[in-house]
């Protein structure tokens, strides 16, 4: 008797397109980990600076080999120009003003506020400047002088667990979620969708956008 093949999955292909090299380390870290429904065929990208996020979502977007395309990046500090600017044009792509609201992932002022969270619930940074964070980064993880080298960065993520992912998602619901307040972030939102095996929101949020 020939033997049955498994059933192929339908996996939702998402393409993230990560500002710099700490969001592109971390996110891989936590797709290493599996902490995300395996439902999901993830792709990330370093963009390599906030101003090369719109020109790749849009390329990537346009070109349709993908179920969701999403930004991950900061919002720097006030008067958050880049990041706004990032917004209206993807909401000018989509014809829709919500649109970067599902798709544009988000923390201020930075990305290393929601990292922190792994270990230290109770975090709160003001500005994204490294200088500021290696203090907190020292006592958690031991890294002396933390200045996102290469080193660093991977020394850092490999500190992060399941456990302490479970702690960051918990600690990231105590933040709000107005890109304009300082220590806000959607990210979490983000995560916990992905944890869902149901995939019925990737095919929300395309319906508005592309509505």
């Amino acid at each position: 008797m020939v033997p049955l093949l498994p059933p192929l999955k339908d996996n939702k292909k998402i393409y993230i397109i990560c500002e710099g090299s700490e969001e592109y380390d971390y996110l891989n870290r936590l797709k290493i980990l599996n902490v995300w429904s395996d439902v999901y065929d993830i792709t990330l990208r370093d963009a390599k600076g906030n101003g090369n996020l719109y020109p790749i979502y849009q390329n990537v977007y346009q070109k349709g080999n993908y179920d969701l395309v999403v930004i991950v990046c900061d919002t720097e500090k006030k008067p958050h120009e880049q990041f706004n600017d990032i917004c209206c044009k993807v909401n000018s792509l989509h014809a829709c003003e919500l649109a970067s609201q599902h798709v544009v992932m988000f923390t201020n002022p930075c990305t290393m506020q929601v990292i922190l969270l792994h270990w230290d619930t109770s975090v709160r940074l003001q500005t994204p400047s490294n200088r500021r964070s290696a203090t907190y980064i020292e006592k958690y993880t031991g890294i002396q002088d933390y200045s996102a080298k290469e080193s660093q960065r991977t020394q850092l993520v490999s500190n992060i667990t399941e456990e302490s992912y479970r702690t960051m998602m918990n600690g990231a619901k105590q933040l709000g979620m107005d890109a304009a307040l300082i220590n806000s972030t959607n990210l979490h939102v983000f995560f916990a969708q992905l944890e869902q095996s149901d995939t019925n929101w990737i095919d929300e949020i395309n319906k508005l956008i592309e509505s």
